[in-house]
């Protein structure tokens, strides 16, 4: 049989000669040759995590609210982990930006990046994503019936980007349960 070149096999036979040699080269897409590039610069690597205020042991009566102000330097994630003693006491913590006071705190003039108010957890956890660099202050509340030794952790894990997250309106809105009998510096 001789094949030409208007016959169904001689198309069949050059279709699978190509595709042959398109599998011997490692097929199309990006296997080389094809004019595609690659980036021999691998992405940024964020530092690793850092811790950015920690204490612990701090004596904080029932009803009392505490205050740490800290800073970081660059933007990432934030997380905060706040463990008492007694396991019967309510502990509450919230994240404000800037270097926030009680009062300001009570007039509502910080902004709350993030809170946990839960009767049940221990510790109490919050975290926020995309915050910029500068100052920051953790608010811990104890509603609990007894005194408290608390201990309190600050993590930022930076991001590779510099982008930092915005909140509307400047913040969430918070509330005490109770308002506080009194106010302490946790540092």
């Amino acid at each position: 049989m001789r094949l030409r070149r208007g016959d169904g096999v001689w198309s069949y036979f050059l279709a699978a000669g190509l595709l042959g040699a398109l599998a011997a080269c490692g097929g199309g897409g990006g296997g080389g040759g094809g004019g595609v590039t690659t980036s021999s610069t691998p992405p940024p690597t964020p530092p690793p995590p850092v811790v950015v205020a920690q204490g612990q042991g701090f004596p904080l009566t029932a009803g009392f609210t505490g205050r740490v102000p800290f800073t970081t330097t660059r933007t990432g994630l934030l997380e905060a982990t706040v463990d008492w003693t007694f396991a019967a006491n309510d502990v509450d913590v919230l994240l404000a930006r800037g270097d926030c006071s009680f009062e300001q705190l009570e007039a509502a003039q910080c902004p709350i990046l993030a809170f946990s108010i839960s009767t049940t957890a221990k510790p109490e956890r919050i975290r926020f994503d995309g915050a910029a660099a500068g100052p920051y202050t953790l608010f811990v509340e104890n509603t609990g019936a007894t005194n408290e030794s608390v201990s309190f952790q600050v993590v930022l894990t930076p991001s590779a980007t510099a982008s930092a997250a915005g909140l509307p309106d400047g913040g969430l809105s918070f509330q005490f349960k109770t308002p506080p009998r009194g106010y302490v510096e946790l540092r």
